[in-house]
């Protein structure tokens, strides 16, 4: 054998070793369950029986552990922001209108929104979104004993949720998104009204 064809059965090797270990990655990246931001600014749609119950904005720090949710009051049309700083275990439901601060206490932490669907189960069937119309997406689910989720992801963009749906023995939640953007909120965001003290 010449140094040349040593040389050449040695590359055939490497590379065939390069493109197994290509193929690995491959897959151990999509055999792990899509990987979202737990911090974020959105737009949902609550749903119940396939129509809309309440549009919110909603500003999520996992990090600080605070949310805030701005929606319309079905009964009287009136904005209501709900601020909720769990390392306070307080909740703030504010109607600027008549200048109205209610307090309430939290008695749970901020659970990561999309951190479970790291060790999801990749679904064989797509998904779609009703509201984003034409967008597929790849559907995955985490059974426990006490809740089922599902959340589509979209298949172009896998950090983009289009929708999660949460089942327990008490709650059937169903959650659509018009708009995700991944990231830390701005602080200000959480800034409460001066009427309204922490």
């Amino acid at each position: 054998m010449c140094i040349r064809d040593s040389i050449n059965a040695e590359y055939g090797g490497m590379m065939r070793t390069l493109i197994l270990l290509a193929i690995l990655s491959v897959t151990f990246i999509f055999a792990q369950g899509p990987v979202i931001s737990d911090n974020f600014v959105a737009v949902v749609d609550f749903l119940v029986d396939g129509r809309i119950q309440e549009r919110a904005q909603v500003w999520e720090d996992f990090n600080a552990q605070e949310s805030r949710f701005d929606f319309e009051r079905r009964e009287d049309h009136v904005l209501i922001h709900q601020y909720n700083f769990y390392k306070l275990l307080k909740s703030y439901i504010v109607d600027e209108r008549t200048r109205n601060c209610t307090v309430t206490p939290l008695t749970t932490t901020l659970k990561p929104a999309f951190g479970w669907a790291l060790n999801a189960t990749r679904s064989t069937r797509p998904c779609h979104s009703e509201i984003n119309v034409g967008r597929l997406g790849v559907l995955w689910s985490s059974v426990t004993a006490t809740e089922t989720l599902y959340l589509c992801v979209d298949a172009t963009e896998p950090t983009r949720p289009l929708w999660v749906e949460r089942v327990t023995a008490r709650e059937h939640d169903y959650y659509e998104f018009r708009a995700f953007l991944a990231g830390v909120p701005p602080a200000q965001v959480f800034d409460l009204p001066a009427f309204c003290s922490k």
